[in-house]
């Protein structure tokens, strides 16, 4: 089966194509690096469907199809309507047959509904890839699958702690341990509660914890997670210099961006040789050129 969108982790399919992007983005960034990527997007046209500003989604998407040959066209907010009211705008559905008509594949980054990037991949008639959405962050979870590919010689040996209250990473992370194996351990505050189906789906493939205890999750840890609250850090859940004692001491500290220092997570471990936050985020383009060329051929 071959994966016609990226609205969730789990639109990869299997851990064969997972390697497949996990080598490929490795073989396009070494390309890169010796400044002979072949256009291999040579005139296709990606749209770039902008609710919410962005730098790294952005930048990475637009320069990645630049790289390849590809034309992309941005359009936010102000420019288009992605809510789906008939007596507010242009629907939602007819948006989606509009541009899908016009373009090879659509990056959406809506304001939160998921709803919006399935009702983008029902009616365009093109590719769909979710740039973030409340539901799942899949070109983030991947490129920080990537990033432990390139540094770990068994990356889906791994045993990960994610710490945090974000719902779209902690789905990303189950959709990721079902599709690999990868060991999983969620530190989640008390009220957030991840998708059930994801978590059953997750646990009957890999061993996936969840705990309120931040200390529980992280000890004896590989990599450690962490990403921007959506209010108040829960007392705890700093990734610092006393979490990480708990960890492994070869532990790797990940991290999206953009980082609220000294609140989910200090400057001296964001700045520390454990963290490769900068690195992630520069491994956004070659795992987003893998999965454009992974919907475009």
């Amino acid at each position: 089966m071959t994966m016609r969108h990226l609205r969730t982790t789990l639109d990869v399919v299997d851990r064969s194509a997972l390697d497949g992007l996990m080598l490929r983005a490795q073989e396009l960034k070494r390309h890169r690096s010796q400044r002979r990527l072949a256009p291999t997007l040579a005139g296709r046209v990606i749209a770039m469907l902008f609710e919410k500003p962005s730098t790294r989604t952005r930048v990475s998407f637009q320069s990645g199809s630049a790289q390849l040959g590809a034309h992309c066209i941005v359009l936010e907010g102000r420019d288009i309507w992605l809510q789906a009211k008939d007596n507010d705008g242009e629907v939602l559905r007819d948006t989606a047959r509009v541009i899908g008509g016009a373009v090879d594949l659509i990056v959406v980054r809506p304001m939160s509904s998921h709803a919006t990037v399935d009702e983008l991949a029902r009616h365009a008639g093109v590719p769909v890839i979710n740039g973030l959405s409340d539901r799942d962050h899949p070109c983030q979870v991947l490129t920080d699958l990537f990033t432990l590919y390139e540094r770990r010689e068994h990356p889906y040996q791994s045993r990960m702690a994610f710490v945090g209250d974000s719902l779209a990473m902690a789905n990303g992370y189950l959709a990721l341990a079902s599709l690999c194996g990868l060991e999983l351990r969620l530190a989640l505050p008390e009220g957030v509660a991840v998708d059930a189906d994801l978590l059953r789906r997750a646990q009957s493939k890999a061993n996936v914890m969840i705990t309120h205890d931040p200390r529980a999750a992280v000890e004896g840890a590989d990599v450690v997670a962490t990403a921007a609250w959506s209010g108040p850090v829960a007392a705890g859940f700093r990734v610092d210099d006393a979490l990480l004692q708990l960890a492994s001491d070869e532990v790797t500290v990940l991290h999206p961006l953009p980082a609220h220092r000294g609140a989910e997570i200090t400057d001296d471990v964001l700045e520390g040789p454990r963290s490769v936050a900068f690195q992630q985020a520069q491994n956004r383009l070659p795992v987003q050129q893998a999965l454009l060329e992974a919907l475009l051929h």
